[in-house]
């Protein structure tokens, strides 16, 4: 019931307000009556009124003064001047000074009405704000324990328990994660949804846990389009989760935001572990199995989720002809190595992991050129996999790859595998000028330089017109002749000096590479 206050140095003008007003219509209050300023202004300290009628010219205190004075003290109630028509211009000052709206006499019934119901609708717009505003103040409390960052495990669940409101310390609660399905850019839609799932779950909360529950909702602070919800309460089941989630999931989809799937968190005596229940339920969600939609998955259920191993030959085939620069070969393979982390069988969890573990072996192969991702791509590779994370669809995750990385990194490729190439072999050749009497391998270079050993083989040859095994001989075998003419070394401490510990083996491929044998050599020296 709104209260009203009508204020007139007339009585009989007060008087025949009064019989005007239709107060039971618009369920409206009489809390006081006065003949100037001054009464009016203490009957509005004392009942705080929602809406005020004034007559401007009065004695002592007139009404642009007690306006002036209600916005500084009782600044929620609304004033509707009630003037003559000679006092217009009077009028309109007092509507600059913040009076809400005015009425003419003689008051008409319909123009009275009108005003009435102008200002209960204000009046309702200021309470649905403030109620909004009060309802984000009092969960302000679970979204800064749900999502924050920047502290340790153990610090953030002290926070959570000094922060812990009224009727959260005591009975079974749970957390539930909600993600969409299909990525969507953005966080202003489900932003917008969520005052409509708070209204939601009020209406459903004498259904559950025999109306004893408690519930606070909120969502993700950036866009990854994610709610959580907290519950807490008393004989909590997996079949009244289900119910209540498939309607939470009806409101979705009717607000357009699209199909989402829910992880629930296992049950806590208390509220005192929000952010170890939030983790849970989230680790949950992600054994949902790709390519299905609206699931609910219990974090008590199916813990034990076998996963299929990595594809590490596809990724290697990739990761070659990545590194080749070869168009046709990178979108083939890329086709066969994504479909085997996003086959129908796998889980979110697998999706993501394996989008991951590419992102970093793309980084670990560009290292090897002196060059990283974010100088391929404009971003890091710890931003890609954030973002890999918040995508639970393949369709979005391989769009990160075909249409960002991918084409990025093989523009990178083509630009300076000739360069590159031509530098990476002379690197090789003087590893192997000061190192030949090492042993060496081709495979062992590569990984030092985070590359594909097939790929390094194919440049050396390409540049050398040698494969490698055939150039470390052939200077082997240069270097052991400037040392065989030296009489003061015996024919096994050369072959030790140029790389070979087998003698017999060294005089084999001497006598291949040179068509005579350590001795001849020698004799023909001299």
């Amino acid at each position: 019931m709104r209260k009203v206050v009508i204020v007139d140095d007339e009585k009989w003008i007060r008087r025949g307000l009064i019989r005007s007003i239709p107060w039971d219509q618009f369920d409206l209050k009489l809390v006081g009556e006065a003949g100037d300023g001054e009464e009016a202004y203490a009957i509005a300290l004392a009942e705080k009124p929602d809406l005020l009628f004034l007559d401007m010219r009065m004695p002592g205190l007139d009404g642009k003064q007690l306006i002036g004075m209600l916005n500084r003290d009782v600044p929620d109630v609304l004033t509707v001047v009630v003037s003559g028509y000679s006092d217009f211009e009077y009028t309109k000052e007092a509507i600059r000074h913040k009076a809400f709206e005015y009425l003419l006499k003689p008051v008409k019934k319909e123009e009275l009405v009108a005003v009435l119901e102008k200002a209960l609708a204000e009046l309702q717009r200021r309470d649905d704000e403030k109620r909004s505003v009060q309802v984000e103040s009092r969960e302000d409390w679970f979204r800064r324990i749900v999502y924050q960052a920047d502290a340790s495990l153990e610090a953030r669940e002290d926070a959570a328990e000094v922060a812990l409101p009224e009727g959260w310390f005591f009975g079974e609660t749970y957390v539930v994660v909600g993600q969409p399905d299909a990525f969507r850019d953005g966080s202003e839609s489900i932003n917008k949804v969520i005052p409509l799932l708070r209204e939601h779950v009020h209406r459903s909360q004498p259904f559950l846990c025999k109306g004893t529950c408690q519930f606070v909702v909120t969502a993700a602070p950036d866009a990854r389009q994610e709610l959580v919800m907290a519950i807490v309460g008393e004989q909590l089941n997996q079949e009244d989760f289900s119910k209540f989630l498939h309607s939470v999931r009806s409101v979705l989809e009717q607000s357009g935001i699209g199909s989402y799937s829910f992880g629930i968190s296992s049950q806590q005596p208390d509220a005192h572990s929000l952010r170890h229940s939030y983790a849970e339920a989230g680790q949950a969600l992600k054994r949902k199995k790709l390519h299905t939609t609206g699931k609910v998955i219990f974090a008590d259920n199916d813990k034990n989720v076998q996963l299929a191993a990595y594809p590490q030959e596809k990724e290697n085939a990739f990761l070659l002809a990545l590194q080749m620069g070869s168009r046709d070969g990178v979108q083939q393979e890329f086709d066969k190595l994504f479909a085997a982390i996003s086959g129908d069988d796998v889980t979110v969890d697998y999706l993501q992991r394996g989008a991951m573990l590419l992102v970093h072996s793309i980084e670990k192969q560009l290292r090897g050129t002196e060059t990283r991702l974010e100088e391929a791509c404009g971003v890091t590779s710890l931003v890609y996999t954030e973002r890999i994370k918040r995508r639970n669809d393949a369709a979005s995750v391989k769009y990160i790859f075909a249409e960002e990385i991918i084409p990025s990194v093989l523009a990178y490729y083509l630009r300076s595998n000739e360069k590159q190439g031509e530098k990476i072999v002379r690197g090789i050749q003087k590893l192997i000028e000061t190192h030949y009497d090492q042993p060496l391998s081709l495979h062992q270079i590569a990984d030092s330089h985070y590359m594909n050993t097939d790929y390094v083989s194919r440049l050396f040859k390409k540049t050398t017109g040698q494969n490698f095994v055939d150039y470390l001989t052939d200077f082997r075998i240069h270097k052991s002749k400037e040392l065989l003419k030296l009489s003061s070394y015996k024919n096994y401490e050369v072959a030790q000096m140029v790389g070979y510990e087998d003698y017999r083996y060294f005089s084999q491929i001497f006598k291949k590479k040179t068509g005579m044998t350590i001795g001849e050599y020698r004799e023909k020296s001299l």
